[in-house]
């Protein structure tokens, strides 16, 4: 009976030395979060490599890639078990509109990666420094970084790697406000690749931020797109309307067709505002357009017209004596075309870029600031400037949309539709432009 007593009155001596001790025991190690490492960017993205590799499998044997057996699922999986990377996960992306990017990548085992380093300086001159407790890797002539932890590798370009490398080597608290708003969107939950930008020069243009989602076929990549502009100005899109003839060389070019017919006085007179904010260096007569425009702006820039230029050229005879003779030559003319949908003839509102400075007259001709010279023609329902020789068609649109070279890639915006303050549309690019470099 004591035995048991004592037996009893040990294990309960233990239980409470147990829990007296417990507290003062060093706590468990918070597990490692990937999203609080992650820098503040303008741009920043996540992509699932494995399943848009699977997307994009067609579209790399249609364009004939040769490297394209190094791309396929199969491929890029073996090689990440090889090298502890972690592909069932995200890979996270990043870059700024100064123009440096990177990309955080999630391991499972670090040490393989030796292997990887040992293989770019046989192709590559490499230095390396030690920065912190971090040995960081440089590709000198690519202005190409990379380093190491446990849990996750870097590669970045460019010009900013000690800024970027502090974000990244000191975890924040909370994750950084462009990443939550990423990583939380409801927008574009299941597809591989997403990006959210936010910065700056969009907000210059008047947009609060863009969502962005991959898709593509055969012969394009295409981005789907959320465009949420930084006021409450609603845009009502047109489904069609009064475009000029383009040309499938043009580089640049804009089909815009707005419904004005059904916005407010105070909508308009705030879109008013907006755009004067953008254009004040030149003190353009927003208010007034924005009485005449009926909604349809279309130009184009790219490509060339030939013409004819006669001339005089002072030459010697065969007494050494001048003589003027005239001649013609071929000379190039830069293909421009701009056309505005009016309420009314324009002239009055002419009269008034002709008075401000902003439109200039050289004989039968007229120049805006420092454009080219341009032809003019105004009509009842819409004005037309162009360079060609003859005057531009008005055709049928049934689309809005945009088309801009930008670095050498012919980028085409496509706006299928609005809802108050949000444009959804998408960007193409096409696969030989993005994939072999190709010149426009």
């Amino acid at each position: 009976m004591y035995r048991k007593i004592s037996i009893i009155v040990l294990l309960a001596l233990l239980l409470i030395l147990i829990l007296y001790i417990k507290p003062f025991s060093k706590p468990e190690k918070a597990k490692f979060k990937i999203e609080l490492i992650l820098p503040e960017a303008d741009v920043v993205g996540t992509i699932q490599v494995l399943d848009l590799l699977k997307e994009t499998s067609d579209l790399l044997a249609f364009n004939d890639i040769k490297s394209r057996q190094f791309l396929t699922y199969e491929f890029i999986l073996s090689m990440a078990k090889k090298y502890g990377i972690d592909l069932q996960s995200n890979i996270y992306l990043f870059a700024n509109d100064r123009g440096d990017f990177g990309f955080v990548i999630p391991l499972l085992k670090s040490s393989k990666l030796e292997n990887v380093f040992e293989r770019v300086e046989m192709d590559f001159e490499v230095t390396d420094t030690l920065i912190g407790k971090d040995r960081v890797y440089k590709i000198e002539n690519e202005e190409l970084f990379f380093f190491k932890r446990k849990k996750y590798a870097v590669i970045y370009k460019g010009n900013y790697f000690s800024q970027i490398h502090k974000q990244l080597t000191n975890k924040s608290r909370v994750v950084r406000k462009p990443w939550k708003t990423l990583l939380t969107n409801p927008y574009f939950k299941n597809e591989h690749l997403v990006m959210y930008a936010k910065n700056d020069k969009l907000n210059d243009l008047g947009i609060g931020h863009v969502f962005l989602a991959h898709d593509s076929d055969s012969t394009e990549f295409y981005l789907k797109s959320r465009i949420v502009m930084n006021d409450s100005i609603p845009f009502l899109i047109n489904k069609k309307g009064k475009a000029i003839n383009y040309s499938n060389r043009s580089s640049r070019l804009i089909d815009l067709h707005l419904n004005f017919q059904n916005l407010n006085l105070n909508t308009k007179d705030l879109i008013a505002s907006k755009l004067k904010n953008i254009s004040k260096k030149i003190n353009f007569p927003i208010k007034d357009f924005m009485a005449i425009w009926a909604g349809d702006l279309c130009f184009e820039e790219g490509g060339y017209y030939k013409e004819f230029e006669t001339y005089i050229e002072t030459e010697l005879d065969e007494n050494f004596e001048t003589q003027e003779i005239e001649k013609t030559r071929e000379i190039l003319i830069p293909r421009y075309k701009l056309m505005v949908s009016t309420l009314e003839p324009a002239t009055s509102f002419v009269n008034k870029l002709l008075a401000k400075g902003i439109l200039t007259k050289e004989e039968d001709r007229y120049r805006f600031l420092f454009s080219p010279l341009f032809k003019m023609k105004i009509y009842k329902n819409f004005c037309m400037f162009y360079t060609s020789e003859k005057t531009p068609r008005i055709v049928a649109s049934e689309k809005n949309k945009l088309r801009w070279n930008y670095k050498g890639l012919l980028l085409n915006f496509d706006i299928d539709s609005s809802v108050n303050n949000t444009l959804y549309g998408g960007i193409r690019i096409p696969a030989k432009d993005l994939l072999l470099g190709s010149s426009l």
